[in-house]
């Protein structure tokens, strides 16, 4: 019987009856999984519940290179159509939240299973890390907009050196997802899971695990109204657009020429949340920004020039 941590099922792929348990997951999750080599994972946890109709898994590669660089891909796939299974090809998960077929969607699972950048230079490389490190970053971005209420981002990595430098739950506390845990990694937990390399020559091989874990995340609004309160830095390199209560947008862009990390304080934020209230309460009397009694956006720009100025 599913339940919520863990799935209880058969590996027919032995011929015998032998118990298993695909743990976190549960065929009353709406799951997405990204990055898929050979879709070995999704077909597991699909087998596992018996059924892929919560199931979307997507890979950044085609549908041509998948089944020209992986040997089971092909009939991976076919199987998890069979089960109801939805697959997607050509999706970056730096930018997930904006393909088409995934915009209007929540889910209650993210999964990226050992996200890397590439094999262009070695692995203790700083700039090989850096590299990682954004394409965690900007996944963790993307995936927390498209959680559903008490949804979670599992990401699957080794925490050995150098993988353990890419300080995996800083750059989801820098993304506002609080962390709820991690539990070690076992592929025979996952029986048919082969994880794969995923390029050059060797595409279709396995590399070595070594130790490694599942890291649990939830969105968190508190954590990032914290980190607002302590003068925390927002994304300030992201050119983010400040956007109050009712949906309205302002033309006031936030750029690092006005503001530097130590700039966001209290007050600040103050100014924030007191011109969004002015503009929500001027919102049961017009539905045009411009039309926001100006004594009231006064008021808040002039304390805001404070921290400008201060």
């Amino acid at each position: 019987m599913a339940d919520k941590q863990a799935v209880k099922q058969v590996d027919i792929g032995k011929g015998k009856d032998e118990e298993k348990w695909v743990k976190h997951y549960s065929s009353k999750h709406q799951i997405l999984l990204v990055g898929e080599g050979d879709f070995s994972f999704s077909w597991c946890l699909a087998r596992s519940f018996g059924s892929g109709s919560k199931i979307v898994a997507s890979s950044l590669d085609s549908y041509d290179d998948v089944i020209q660089k992986y040997k089971n891909a092909k009939s991976n796939l076919e199987s998890l159509n069979e089960l109801g299974a939805s697959t997607l090809h050509g999706v970056d998960a730096t930018k997930m939240k904006h393909h088409l077929p995934l915009r209007m969607q929540k889910f209650d699972r993210i999964i990226f299973n050992f996200p890397h950048a590439g094999f262009y230079l070695k692995e203790d490389n700083n700039i090989m890390i850096d590299m990682h490190k954004e394409l965690v970053e900007n996944f963790f971005e993307n995936a927390n907009d498209m959680l559903q209420a008490n949804g979670e981002i599992h990401v699957t990595h080794k925490t050995s050196p150098p993988f353990c430098h890419w300080n995996i739950l800083e750059l989801a506390r820098r993304n506002y997802l609080g962390f709820i845990g991690r539990d070690d990694f076992k592929i025979e937990d996952y029986p048919g899971y082969r994880n794969k390399r995923g390029e050059g020559d060797r595409c279709d091989m396995h590399f070595p695990l070594g130790e490694c874990g599942t890291f649990k995340f939830t969105s968190s609004h508190t954590l990032k109204r914290s980190q607002q309160l302590q003068g925390k830095p927002m994304e300030i390199q992201k050119r983010q657009k400040i956007t109050f209560d009712q949906g309205i947008p302002t033309n006031f862009i936030m750029n690092s020429k006005y503001f530097s990390d130590d700039r966001l304080t209290p007050l600040a934020v103050d100014f924030m949340e007191g011109a969004s209230h002015s503009f929500s309460r001027a919102m049961h009397w017009s539905n045009s920004v411009n039309e926001v009694p100006m004594s009231e956006c006064g008021r808040h720009m002039a304390r805001f020039q404070e921290v400008l100025h201060a």
